[in-house]
């Protein structure tokens, strides 16, 4: 039996847990969380089958070797230690990202290019020859990370950052990036509560996020299944029939989930939003959602019991003031606890003043970073009841 490997799957800060509870649900072995990252370990084949389905992970990265680098000429003999001719022909290309910093090695640009020279001149001393360097679509991206002087060279088996699902997909303003949408389902427990035949509604969906990848876990299709190119895809290490394997699996499940009811309901006031959202389901083949252009005040229940809600509302630099993102936050808060009975919410919001004025007390708030912003996941368990009104005549004098 061969060595398992050592993999990391990348995420924002905050995403490492419900990253590792995703890559278990999916059989990995060995899944440990980490500060902005998820390490596990297996054959070639758990890095590929990630890639292809986690949804969580921003890339996949497989572990080389790791080793001290007190200084620059260290960290070059232990990166041309390396036997790259085993993973890089002379005639292909390369990209180098480099992470981190250490008192010897205090700029990155200069660790990718001691870490470039040492990968080029080891193939051209073996091979006479040596690849390119290629910044967009290089055929091997080599990932070295340092820290406390410890370096880590892995091979970026994603290339792409996973979050890109498809080409082509059509965004809006202040768009949600694909890995925190199912962050939040996954949160939500929803690929759960699509088996048990719940709904979702999403009341201000913009180009669909949250809609799309709803429906990818609810009709079990792989995210990366329309992806056309991957970081492994030139990698002379590639083992094409493990992958044909996988995705021939993959291909497999949806055609299964396709017969299954897609209970997913994206909403928005902006008909130019709906109509980018229905193309983007359309480029990832998905069907079965429900794309309807109105206000989200219009929010009614659907389905025979209670769902759940899942919203990005806008706020802060999106609108032209803090006290515009109140009202909108407000009025969403009046919906949902007068129209919304027993359904669950799960709504991102900044942070600040601004979520307080949803006037509804969260069960649970999750720190979450929506790019470089660090939100709240408010969590909200909508009462079963409807809120008393007072008739005017009740007013007491």
């Amino acid at each position: 039996m061969s060595t398992p490997e050592t993999f990391t799957a990348t995420c924002s800060l905050h995403g490492e847990e419900v990253l590792a509870q995703e890559l278990r649900r999916m059989g990995l072995q060995r899944v440990v969380a980490e500060s902005g990252s998820v390490r596990f370990s297996g054959p070639l084949r758990d890095g590929l089958k990630a890639c292809l389905w986690s949804r969580a992970a921003s890339r996949v990265l497989l572990r080389l070797c790791r080793f001290e680098a007190m200084d620059a000429d260290a960290l070059y003999e232990g990166v041309a230690a390396l036997p790259w001719t085993e993973h890089l022909s002379p005639d292909g290309t390369l990209r180098v990202d480099f992470v981190g910093r250490s008192l010897a090695i205090r700029d990155e640009r200069f660790g990718a290019q001691k870490v470039k020279d040492a990968i080029v001149d080891s193939i051209r001393s073996r091979l006479g020859r040596r690849p390119n360097i290629d910044r967009e679509e290089p055929d091997l991206i080599v990932n070295a990370h340092l820290r406390n002087n410890l370096v880590t060279i892995s091979l970026d088996l994603s290339g792409d950052s996973l979050h890109l699902r498809t080409p082509g997909r059509q965004i809006g303003m202040a768009p949600l990036k694909e890995t925190l949408a199912a962050h939040v389902l996954l949160q939500a427990d929803w690929p759960r509560r699509a088996r048990a035949g719940e709904s979702l509604i999403d009341p201000m969906c913009g180009s669909g996020t949250f809609a799309l990848e709803a429906a990818g876990m609810a009709l079990d299709s792989a995210p990366g299944l329309v992806r056309t190119r991957f970081g492994f895809t030139r990698w002379l290490g590639h083992d094409g029939a493990v992958w044909s394997e996988l995705v021939a699996e993959a291909w497999e499940r949806s055609r299964a989930g396709a017969n299954e009811p897609c209970r997913i309901h994206a909403r928005d006031i902006d008909p130019s939003a709906v109509s980018m959202a229905e193309q983007n389901a359309y480029g990832l083949g998905l069907s079965g959602i429900e794309f309807s252009c109105q206000p989200f005040e219009d929010m009614r229940p659907v389905g025979d019991r209670p769902g759940l809600i899942v919203a990005n509302p806008p706020y802060g630099e999106r609108l032209e003031s803090t006290e515009t993102a109140e009202a909108i936050y407000r009025s969403l808060g009046n919906t949902l606890r007068q129209q919304m009975l027993g359904w669950d919410a799960f709504i991102l919001a900044p942070m600040g003043r601004v979520s307080h004025s949803l006037g509804l007390k969260p069960r649970a708030r999750h720190l979450v970073f929506n790019g470089p912003r660090e939100c709240r996941l408010l969590e909200v368990a909508i009462s079963e009841t409807a809120p008393i009104r007072m008739r005017s005549d009740d007013v007491p004098c």
